[in-house]
């Protein structure tokens, strides 16, 4: 044994034994296989084949959901062509948006049809019940949430009475910041100074007994006479005023508003402060002029918001928090524009074009559908009881305020969101789980139920947000629980599109030396994303610029994403339960490898005492000596001197050490110079090192170097590299090349339609309909149909597209928000 398996070893049984686990546990750690996230989905069954299609969500409530699959049955052999069917299901669905994955459990079959020979439909039932997966199912949130908005009818969906009053809207054509006042400057001595901090605020602001004002931001400190400026960088600094703020920053500490690097601006941008709701618009210099193609619109290229003019009316349309506001120029006066009084040019911009995130937020548009979807669909995970634990603090003794056409009350003087339901029972949310207690100031224990009243809290209240989280299940253990995009200020409009903020200026509490505000709807450049890379996505722009800008109360407050804040953040790859840290908040056992780990950044390296796991890469990595599971993205790579095993890619590799899986995506190879066998692809490959499995697609090949046979396709193989068999797959038909026969197994492209018919789609010959007599192509004369089709199988690739750029090491990252 190597020196470094050696210390792996004793690094592994030692941790074992500090978690009470068995020295043997750590020398024969559980075999658990990389989960197999292709579709179709082969059940494991001796007696006959039985293949799973990628399934189309009908209903998703919570961390339940309700579809339909189409299935293929035949002869174990898979000799002879399948017979096609529809089966409709449910399942209980434990999702974790930060890794694109869903564990479903307790799968139950409903009804099973078979539209060329009904009476088969029992028999095809009893055999998928009979060989479902015991511990579910893994698959992919980004299909499961493509396929869902295509079925979902987004008009039946629950929309918020959201308000969208006018903002002041200030275009500057130079690097320009933004320091907002909730309100009036409410003044408060220093204390041991002669000076006045404003602590309504999140920037230093301080006055002078003569009335001067001095602010710290971007790096720099500004002086001015009126809080309307001008405010002039200040040279040498009085070191009284370094020594005021720094006693200021002791009782309630200042966002110095630096740059995401945490350094100085290069050159000290100008300031505008404000009192009242405002969003700041900065053009690099002069605006510049683009059409947008396609259309009969003009777009600002060197802004850091969506600006465009309509030539025939000439009208400017800005885009803010997802509400549209159109002037007869830059200068104003702006007013709101309802979603169906927007001009038709802006439904026709291009999914390609560089501001074609401004879909989201024209109704109508798939883009606008799809992201009132994700708004629906909560993170979710499963909380110990007996672990959770929170307390709250208070601004003195607790204070609460009614919460207006309620009977509830709400306390005005903490961060926490705490309700008094009645005089001896609040409840209370902290980072996506409720609590409960007798008293408000606790102790407080994980709730197991929440009033209903609770959730009829309206959007007027600052404590609305506390109604996107959810309980939806209970052990005596645990709880499970989840929160929608609600709970970070993103809800569905009346328009039917997602906005960010609910438009209501909330009263914050200032006390003697403590301020608790409420993040504003303007002032951060809110916006959305969504494409095939990120998916839906959220983020406060105004930080990436000239500072960690974005809103901190509420579930924001600690900076958890690091120093660029909530700044360009996608909602559908990020999970506050990561919060309680290891052993608290939980997945389903098995469920996802990197649950827990802290494995993000570009170039790092770290270690899991709790799991174990070890990672390393230029983008990402991790390995659980546990499990044996690992992954790399971009440019990663594991080996294994004991075994010989080893693996590569320049996208994403992953699989599991033990039981020999692999896969690999994009570059990637896997090799075994103990056994001979390996395998490796320019687009992806997978197998198992073992029994020499392989599946490999685009350009691929697999080999066993011992006896020399190997397999290879430009398009796609299968096989075996010990026995030398190698299935091809071309255009959906799989080859046996030892039999010499062809049967359509293995085509991914097969639909269960709302029609209770299976269809397929191929190159060739389009759209056909399973009958009796095999494939029969779709009257093209049926655009209804057609046209269903066609958009459950866009959404299909759209899903795969995005779970694909998730596995490969892509996703929605801090530069690519810019809009």
């Amino acid at each position: 044994m190597s020196a470094l398996s050696q210390k792996l070893s004793v690094l592994v049984t030692a941790t074992c034994l500090a978690f009470g686990l068995s020295s043997a546990y750590a020398a024969n750690p559980p075999a658990s296989s990389a989960a197999q996230l292709e579709w179709p989905r082969e059940l494991d069954t001796s007696t006959r084949r039985i293949e799973m299609y990628q399934p189309q969500i009908e209903q998703w409530n919570g961390d339940h959901i309700a579809g339909r699959a189409a299935v293929a049955v035949g002869a174990a052999s898979g000799d002879a062509s399948p017979t096609y069917g529809v089966a409709q299901f449910t399942a209980d669905a434990d999702i974790d948006k930060a890794s694109g994955l869903v564990r479903l459990t307790n799968i139950r079959i409903g009804d099973v049809s078979v539209p060329t020979n009904p009476g088969m439909a029992g028999d095809v039932k009893t055999a998928i019940v009979g060989h479902l997966p015991a511990q579910g199912m893994t698959v992919s949130l980004d299909q499961l949430q493509t396929s869902y908005a295509v079925s979902k009818q987004v008009g039946s969906m629950e929309k918020v009475a959201v308000q969208n009053p006018v903002p002041d809207i200030v275009f500057a054509p130079t690097p320009t910041i933004l320091v907002m006042l909730d309100g009036e400057p409410v003044w408060r001595d220093v204390s041991g100074a002669s000076y006045q901090r404003a602590i309504n605020g999140r920037a230093m602001l301080l006055r002078d007994v003569s009335g001067h004002l001095y602010l710290r931001a971007a790096g720099y400190w500004y002086a001015a006479n009126a809080l309307q400026g001008p405010w002039g960088v200040l040279g040498a600094l009085p070191q009284a005023l370094v020594a005021a703020a720094k006693k200021a920053d002791a009782v309630q500490e200042s966002d110095p508003m630096l740059p995401q690097n945490g350094k100085p601006a290069p050159r000290a941008p100008a300031v505008l402060l404000t009192t009242h709701p405002s969003e700041l618009v900065v053009t690099d210099g002069p605006p510049k002029l683009e059409p947008v193609a396609g259309t009969n619109l003009l777009t600002v290229t060197n802004t850091d918001h969506a600006v465009f003019i309509v030539p025939q009316t000439n009208q400017t349309y800005v885009l803010v928090s997802g509400r549209w506001f159109r002037a007869a120029s830059e200068k104003g006066p702006w007013q709101y524009v309802p979603g169906n009084e927007l001009p038709p040019e802006f439904a026709k911009i291009s999914p390609n074009d560089p501001k074609a995130n401004v879909l989201v937020s024209v109704p109508g548009t798939p883009q606008a559908k799809e992201a009132a979807i994700a708004a629906t669909i909560p993170q979710t995970a499963t909380v110990s009881r007996a672990k959770a634990a929170m307390n709250v603090s208070y601004d003195g003794s607790p204070r609460f305020d009614a919460i207006s056409g309620t009977s509830l009350k709400y306390a005005v003087n903490t961060a926490t969101p705490v309700i008094e339901v009645s005089g001896a029972q609040f409840y209370a949310v902290a980072n996506g789980v409720w609590f409960v207690a007798s008293a408000a100031t606790g102790p407080w224990r994980v709730a197991t139920e929440v009033p209903g009243v609770i959730y009829t809290i309206p959007a007027s209240s600052p404590v609305h947000y506390v109604t996107y989280v959810r309980i939806y299940s209970v052990t005596p253990e645990t709880v499970v629980v989840g929160y929608t995009p609600g709970y970070m200020g993103v809800v569905v409009s009346n328009d039917g599109t997602v906005v960010y903020g609910t438009g209501y200026v909330y009263q914050p509490y200032v006390g003697a030396t403590y301020y608790y505000g409420y993040p504003p709807t303007y002032g951060y450049d809110a916006g959305f994303a969504l494409s095939a890379a990120a998916g839906f996505a959220f983020g406060f722009a105004a930080g990436a610029i000239w500072g960690s800008c974005s809103p901190y109360w509420g579930p924001y407050w600690g900076g958890y994403w690091g120093g660029g804040g909530w700044a360009n953040v996608n909602i559908n790859q990020q999970n506050f339960y990561g919060r309680w840290g290891a052993g608290t908040v939980t997945h389903t056992v098995g469920y996802n490898p990197w649950t827990g780990n802290e494995w993000r950044g570009t170039s790092a390296a770290g270690f899991n005492p709790a799991t174990g796991a070890r990672w390393q890469g230029s983008r990402g990595a991790a390995f659980n000596p546990y499990s044996g599971n690992f992954a790399a993205g971009r440019q990663g790579s594991f080996v294994n001197p004991t075994t010989g095993r080893a693996g590569a890619g320049r996208a994403g590799v992953a699989g599991n050490v033990y039981t020999g899986n692999y896969a690999a995506g994009r570059s990637g190879a896997v090799a075994n110079p103990v056994t001979g066998r390996g395998a490796a692809g320019r687009a992806g490959v997978e197998g198992n090192a073992y029994n020499g499995n392989y599946a490999a697609g685009r350009q691929v090949g697999g080999y066993n170097a011992q006896t020399g046979r190997a397999g290879v396709a430009e398009r796609g193989v299968t096989g075996n590299v010990q026995d030398g068999t190698a299935q091809r797959v071309n255009k959906g038909v799989v080859t046996n090349a030892s039999r010499g026969n062809a049967v359509a197994w293995n085509n991914g492209d097969v639909y269960a339609a709302h029609d209770g018919n299976v269809y397929q789609h191929t190159q060739d010959s389009g759209w056909q309909q399973h009958t009796s007599n095999g494939w029969q192509p779709v009257d093209h004369g049926d655009t209804t149909l057609n046209n269903n089709l066609d958009q459950m199988r866009q959404a299909r690739s759209t899903g795969d597209q995005r779970f694909d750029n998730r596995r490969g090491g892509g996703g929605f990252h801090g530069g690519g928000f810019r809009r």
